[in-house]
């Protein structure tokens, strides 16, 4: 019963604390006064939480433990510089709170404090970019909190806070923030160090789209962006008509050439991309086509330049395996598939049973 009453309190604070983090979303670009305000008290709920789990009595001022007062709200809770030393101290596995992440929070409770005790409209245009940023850095600083540093305590929220995140990368200031924090600079800095090529992304418009090749297949591009997660994947190709070669596939699209406006559909991909040598003869024993274990397609994977590609999800593989139960050719290497099966098949162990 204790072990309930303690998760009890945890899920109870997580959830309110999520309702004003909503709220302060919802309230970003009409009303940053009230986006502040509850962004602030959202905060001071997720510094409190993990201690919570500790003991329900680390977030009540001087550690009263009178728990029909904690129940009814009667009581003083700890402040926020109290909050941050007793992350440190009395949860023994963790670091605390990060200097980073104290910082931004507290520059976020001193404007909230000025919005709650005196007149502050942050009216002009000036005032409402600086309180957009700052909040910007502090969101940053509250996400890495929630999804890494206390990550395990906070593992059923996850997903929610995750989307949180994808609908503030939408906003400037917020992709700005996570841009310049240390941990994706230093990141696209040693990347770049190290021959990677980095252009600006389409969604977030910060230089972290990261260009991924593959030499023996150069013309199959991949992107990928370290700020709001986005992808982009295309295959340049020649033109079955007109034999322009500068074409593109793109994924759960339809081919259309820019110069000649001919069209294929995604189900022609295949016999528009493979080179394998499969014929009539050889069909029993050939490689390909073969199933797809990242996208479950079925009979997707065709031979390209000593390569297996996917011309269903685009994803590149360099061999095969092969179900020693219904010969299916796959890109997964199923372990003891003559008993268990693969995606295709359900393996010998229900015809012996």
């Amino acid at each position: 019963m204790k072990n309930d009453a303690i998760k009890n309190d945890f899920e109870n604070l997580v959830e309110n604390g999520i309702d004003f983090l909503e709220k302060a979303i919802a309230q970003l670009e009409d009303e940053p006064k009230h986006s502040v305000i509850n962004f602030y008290t959202g905060v001071e709920i997720f510094l409190k939480a993990p201690l919570v789990l500790d003991h329900w009595s680390l977030v009540v001022a001087g550690g009263e433990r009178d728990r029909e007062k904690y129940e009814s709200g009667d009581f003083v809770s700890v402040s926020f510089e109290d909050s941050c030393k007793l992350l440190s101290k009395s949860l023994k596995n963790k670091n605390g709170l990060t200097k980073e992440a104290k910082e931004a929070f507290n520059k976020v409770r001193i404007h909230r404090n000025r919005m709650v005790h005196f007149f502050h409209k942050a009216s002009t245009k000036k005032e409402k970019e600086a309180i957009r940023l700052e909040q910007a850095v502090a969101w940053f600083e509250l996400n890495k909190f929630i999804t890494k540093d206390f990550s395990e305590e906070f593992k059923p929220f996850l997903s929610r806070f995750r989307k949180m995140e994808q609908h503030l990368l939408l906003t400037q200031h917020y992709a700005v923030a996570k841009f310049s924090s240390p941990d994706i600079k230093n990141l696209i800095d040693g990347k770049t160090k190290g021959g990677c090529a980095f252009l600006n992304c389409p969604k977030c418009h910060q230089k972290s789209f990261e260009e991924i090749f593959d030499k023996s297949v150069p013309e199959f591009k991949r992107y990928y962006c370290h700020v709001c997660l986005e992808r982009d994947e295309f295959f340049e190709v020649q033109c079955p008509k007109c034999n322009d070669p500068d074409q593109v596939l793109k994924v759960d699209t339809t081919f259309e050439c820019s110069k000649c406006d001919h069209e294929i559909s995604t189900e022609d991909f295949y016999s528009l991309l493979d080179q394998s040598q499969t014929n009539y003869n050889n069909y029993y024993d050939a490689n390909t086509p073969a199933n797809c274990d990242e996208c479950q397609g079925y009979q997707t994977i065709c031979e390209y330049k000593g390569k297996f590609f996917c011309v269903n999800c685009f994803t590149l593989f360099s061999s095969l395996s092969q179900c020693e139960c219904c010969g299916e050719r796959c890109t997964r290497n199923w372990e003891s598939s003559y008993v268990t099966g693969c995606e295709h098949c359900d393996g010998r162990m229900p015809r012996d049973d």
